[in-house]
């Protein structure tokens, strides 16, 4: 096939993927959501968001019978999380024929209080069963055709989960739930800080001058972009646009949730400050070689700006397909 017959492909493919999205919409937040418990990191989420969008679409391709979407994708995404956990060490994958146990509703409220907690003390397929019935209330049956299971085995995994919470004292629960701060100021290198400037400058060239010639762009849920230039022409150039019909631009360097970040606000004339965006770069001699910015991922913003106790900026971003 050539160039130009791949190029027309690509173009249908868009098109294609486009009604996907808009197809999957009404059921994206839960989609974030279950991810978001499975893996306990929202960056974790995103990746295995983005992962089962890409999956999914491509299995259509290859199904001959109707699916019920919302279940389709957490399926998807069931699947690639078993996946990643059998590729662990040490990690046991059992199913066994026990009688469900039904416990009362204070004991119910307990368990979804401590569900982060309780990650570390389940197998992965206990959880699973544990967060699709209780997180998101799907019935033992439509659990078990995620899971590609047996409705007595997700019972099993549910029955299983419950007795460890009963198990677990109190004491080792308060323990587990003491996590580290979702925020820490770092320090930049001088080449951040001068990405840092370009930002608050609201400066395209700046930018760009830090970028390797062979920098690859990740624009979460939207495109990829390969090379400087193609970078130039697209993303800082839309960026650009945006940026100088806002007031000033705020930018500065973080931890956040464990992984290094420039946040992008707008202090507007209330003097708020809102979430642009949130970029994470990694750098050879001082040169840009991989950057991605997750401005549409939608729910994730709203857990950042929450997090960083700001407004929201990228309201246009919504419905972006």
């Amino acid at each position: 096939m050539s160039i130009d017959n791949l190029n027309g492909l690509s173009n249908n493919l868009r098109k294609i993927e486009r009604e996907f999205k808009q197809i999957i919409e009404p059921y994206r937040t839960d989609l974030w959501r279950y991810c978001l418990n499975l893996t306990q990191s929202p960056w974790d989420a995103e990746d295995l968001v983005q992962e089962t969008l890409l999956k999914s679409l491509s299995v259509l391709a290859k199904l001959f019978q109707s699916v019920d979407t919302k279940a389709y994708l957490f399926k998807i995404a069931t699947n690639l999380w078993i996946d990643q956990k059998r590729k662990q060490k040490h990690i046991d994958l059992p199913y066994n024929d026990l009688l469900f146990q039904d416990i009362s509703a204070t004991e119910s409220f307990q368990l979804m209080e401590n569900l982060s907690e309780l990650v570390s003390h389940l197998t992965p397929t206990q959880y699973i069963a544990l967060v699709l019935t209780e997180a998101f209330q799907f019935k033992g049956k439509e659990a078990a055709k995620i899971m590609s299971t047996s409705e007595s085995a997700v019972y099993t995994n549910i029955s299983r989960a419950r007795q460890t919470l009963r198990d677990i004292s109190n004491p080792e629960i308060a323990a587990a739930s003491k996590r580290t701060k979702p925020i820490n100021n770092i320090s930049p290198t001088a080449a951040v800080e001068l990405l840092l400037k370009g930002f608050r400058n609201k400066n395209p060239e700046l930018i760009a001058s830090l970028m390797d010639e062979n920098v690859i762009t990740d624009i979460t849920h939207s495109g990829l972009e390969y090379g400087k230039d193609e970078v130039e022409k697209n993303s800082l150039k839309d960026w650009a646009e945006i940026v100088q019909k806002q007031h000033e631009i705020v930018s500065d360097y973080i931890e956040l949730w464990g992984r290094p970040v420039i946040i992008e606000l707008e202090r507007k004339l209330d003097t708020h400050l809102y979430l642009n965006n949130i970029h994470y770069v990694e750098m050879n001699n001082d040169k840009i070689t991989y950057w991605k910015f997750y401005c549409f991922s939608w729910d994730m913003m709203q857990l950042a700006a929450k997090e960083l106790d700001v407004k929201l900026n990228a309201a246009y971003f919504y419905h972006v397909f």
